[in-house]
């Protein structure tokens, strides 16, 4: 759906959406165009982000302040808007959702351990031998009542977001047990490695019949 993939590129729209309906969100402040204001209230550490990006280009930490500018810059390079982010800490936790409506087929919850750094965009395609920084775990190690908990609120988010077809909702599992919008990719990897086919698979939802079902709702009414 073109509308929600717009929503969703934008990562301080999809924030703003998703709090409507209650969604948990990092606390953020935009710098738009030559704006260079920063807020004075900013907690170190936060990332700061391309608004309108992915796959971690022109992301960085930032522990204290004078890194900020420098940081800025980088994400410049990728887009005019940039998204101060607060940082999150807790488990990275995702869940692929498809469909559209109320007729959704919600996969099984994925988790994300971090070896160093972060998430990079080569763990979605072959990664070079060595270069590997995060461990994929179908499903996640969390009690299935968190698994489901985790999964009505990615079925909420892509709702409220207007979601139609697929989309993987990736969220921050806290250690205080909210769960926290990280952002909706509207087009997911889909290789036999990537996250969204193996979290389908893991719900009994095989490649073949996700396709199909992939090709009926994009033809259907």
């Amino acid at each position: 759906d073109i509308q929600s993939s717009a929503i969703r590129m934008d990562k301080s729209l999809a924030y703003v959406v998703a709090r409507t309906a209650g969604t948990d969100t990092p606390a953020f402040s935009v710098l738009d165009g030559a704006d260079m204001t920063v807020p004075n209230e900013l907690v170190y550490p936060v990332f700061v982000k391309p608004a309108r990006s992915g796959s971690s280009f022109g992301v960085t930490r930032v522990d204290r302040a004078n890194e900020l500018d420098a940081a800025i810059s980088a994400a410049r390079e990728y887009d005019g808007k940039v998204l101060i982010e607060q940082a999150t800490f807790g488990s990275e936790v995702g869940c692929a959702v498809l469909g559209k409506g109320s007729d959704l087929f919600v996969g099984e919850v994925d988790q994300t351990t971090l070896l160093h750094g972060i998430f990079r965009i080569h763990q979605e395609a072959e990664p070079e031998q060595g270069s590997e920084n995060a461990v994929v775990t179908v499903p996640a190690d969390l009690p299935a009542e968190k698994r489901e908990e985790i999964r009505a609120t990615a079925k909420t988010i892509y709702m409220t977001l207007g979601c139609e077809g697929l989309a993987r909702v990736d969220m921050f599992l806290q250690e205080d047990g909210r769960i926290v919008l990280n952002e909706v990719n509207t087009l997911p990897g889909f290789t036999s490695y990537s996250r969204y086919p193996r979290m389908m698979a893991a719900a009994g939802l095989g490649r073949s019949e996700l396709i199909d079902r992939l090709i009926s709702s994009a033809m259907g009414p």
